[in-house]
């Protein structure tokens, strides 16, 4: 019985933090919103946006890329 209060404690403090979790998340999701909306920005535009990882790739093959044309301009 000297455990009960205890976890009573416990549960009661993870209760108040995903409560807490769950409000921030509402306001991130709430910030983005109003972000998107004054940059003109729908939804739409976001699904077309190519994946981050993709988007890195290629920019890394084109900085490649550059790389190498900027070595051979230097040898000419």
């Amino acid at each position: 019985s000297a455990e009960r209060p205890e976890r009573s404690r416990n549960a009661k403090a993870q209760a108040r933090h995903r409560a807490k979790r769950k409000a921030y998340i509402e306001q991130l999701e709430q910030t983005v919103t109003k972000l998107q909306t004054a940059m003109g920005v729908t939804p739409e535009h976001v699904a077309a946006l190519p994946p981050p990882l993709a988007k890195i790739r290629e920019l890394e093959q084109e900085n490649a890329r550059l790389a190498k044309e900027n070595d051979e301009l230097r040898r000419l």
